[in-house]
C-alpha cells in the first residue's frame, strides 16, 4: 500500500512515494536521491491511520541508477523515533502484509 512522503534535507525537499517501511527506516523510490550520511527529515502519515509521523533520519543507502538490479532511491534509517510510532507502523506493516500475502513458493 504506497503512502507520500515529504523529505527535508539541508538543501532541497523531496515528496515521493513508497511501500517500503519499518520502525527502524522506509525506502523511498526517487530518480534523484539525496547523497549518502545526509540527514533528512521525514514527514509522512499511513493510510487508514489518523497520525502524523515526522522522524529525522539518515540516507544509508542510495541507487541513482535505474539499471541496476535495484530500483532507483534511497534508504532512510530513522535516527530517532518515539516507541508508539515503532508500533504504530509495525501495526499497519503487519496489516497491509495481511492484504497482500506473500506468493506461494511452486513445488517440483
Amino acid at each position: 500500500m504506497p503512502f507520500q512522503n515529504h523529505l527535508r534535507s539541508r538543501y532541497s525537499l523531496t515528496t515521493a512515494y513508497s511501500r517500503d517501511i519499518s520502525g527502524r527506516g522506509v525506502f523511498i523510490r526517487t530518480p534523484q536521491p539525496q547523497p549518502l550520511n545526509q540527514k533528512v527529515l521525514s514527514r509522512f502519515s499511513l493510510p487508514d491511520l489518523d497520525h502524523r509521523f515526522e522522524v529525522p533520519g539518515m540516507v544509508v543507502w542510495s541507487n541513482v541508477s535505474p539499471r541496476s538490479a535495484f530500483p532507483a532511491g534511497m534508504g532512510i534509517k530513522f535516527l530517532e523515533i518515539a516507541p508508539e510510532d515503532v508500533q504504530r507502523i509495525g501495526e499497519f506493516v503487519k496489516t497491509a502484509g495481511a492484504e497482500f500475502p506473500a506468493p506461494k513458493k511452486k513445488r517440483a
